[in-house]
């Protein structure tokens, strides 16, 4: 038995690719508290730093807006994938391996005989639900649809037809790092922290949680300690920054072990300039940063932990 499939034709949008007015983002929370979202690349943001939201206690509010007459233009244009008649469905969509979920904003109908400003489309995740990253998309779907086939265009209801923009990258971390950096239980009798390293290949692999993450025990008798919560912009302890020079210390090795000989001609090499940083990429800027030793792993480890604590007091300096 054979399945028949419909060939509809799906959307490939240029949209956010060329202005901020195609496509912009507004991140909020309730009460006017403000993620303090980051822009860290062009379809990156990491939320969290100087700022008091947490994303185990505080919703996390995200507002798109999109041209209208652009995207009536992608939609029901000559290129589109839907009639002239048709209502298509847009809706946010969030997706994260780390929170093992997604789900669905609230959803806009769009009629090709449409006037008026920007659309924006909402969602809106609850407290407690998200951590480490997550992709946020535009998705549309085919809603009432012509009662005349028109081939190559969509006419099954619900049916799925493609993103608008390219997914931006969502850094979740309620203690405004921009690495990544994830909470979990691993038991009262478990490490403080471990490396979470599950790449193929770090050329290719993002710098994200799915791949490569320091994960803190959040059931440790000592996890408190690796943060003064009470200090402004949640600075980081001691104790952390060890942790993370040791953590950042094997990363680097682990990368230089995968990668063999290429790895010292790969430092030389000149830093991507767009998109999201490859996890080799991301270890290629910390070299440069730091000017970290990464002839042999103990002075890989000392180099690190010098680095940070110079890097702290230059910042205590200017402050």
């Amino acid at each position: 038995m054979s399945t028949r499939l419909p060939l509809y034709r799906m959307l490939n949008a240029p949209l956010g690719g060329g202005s901020e007015s195609e496509v912009s983002y507004v991140f909020r929370s309730h009460d006017g508290l403000d993620p303090g979202a980051t822009l860290v690349s062009g379809d990156q943001y990491a939320l969290g730093r100087d700022s008091d939201w947490n994303p185990a206690e505080h919703p996390l509010e995200v507002q798109c807006l999109i041209e209208r007459a652009l995207l009536l233009e992608v939609i029901f244009g000559p290129d589109g994938v839907a009639s002239t008649d048709a209502e298509v469905l847009l809706a946010l969509e969030w997706t994260s391996a780390d929170s093992c979920w997604r789900t669905l904003g609230l959803v806009h109908t769009l009629r090709h005989e449409e006037e008026g400003g920007p659309v924006t489309l909402g969602i809106e995740l609850e407290p407690g639900t998200i951590r480490g990253s997550g992709f946020l998309s535009i998705q549309t779907f085919l809603g009432r649809y012509s009662a005349e086939f028109v081939p190559g265009l969509a006419h099954q209801l619900g049916a799925r037809l493609g993103p608008l923009a390219p997914p931006i990258d969502i850094v979740i971390d309620g203690d405004g790092s921009l690495f990544p950096v994830l909470e979990e239980s691993l038991g009262t009798d478990g490490p403080l922290w471990e490396l979470k390293a599950c790449w193929s290949d770090p050329q290719d692999e993002p710098f994200s949680s799915d791949y490569v993450a320091l994960v803190l025990n959040n059931t440790h008798p000592h996890f408190e300690q690796l943060r003064d919560r009470r200090a402004l912009n949640f600075e980081q302890s001691p104790l952390m920054r060890q942790v993370f020079a040791a953590w950042l210390a094997l990363v680097i090795s682990q990368v230089k072990e995968d990668m063999g000989a290429q790895f010292d001609t790969y430092l030389g090499a000149p830093d991507a300039d767009e998109g999201i940083a490859s996890i080799a990429d991301a270890v290629r800027s910390f070299v440069r940063l730091g000017d970290l030793n990464t002839g042999s792993l103990p002075e890989l480890f000392i180099s690190t932990q010098c680095w940070l604590d110079q890097r702290v007091r230059e910042l205590e300096n200017a402050a």
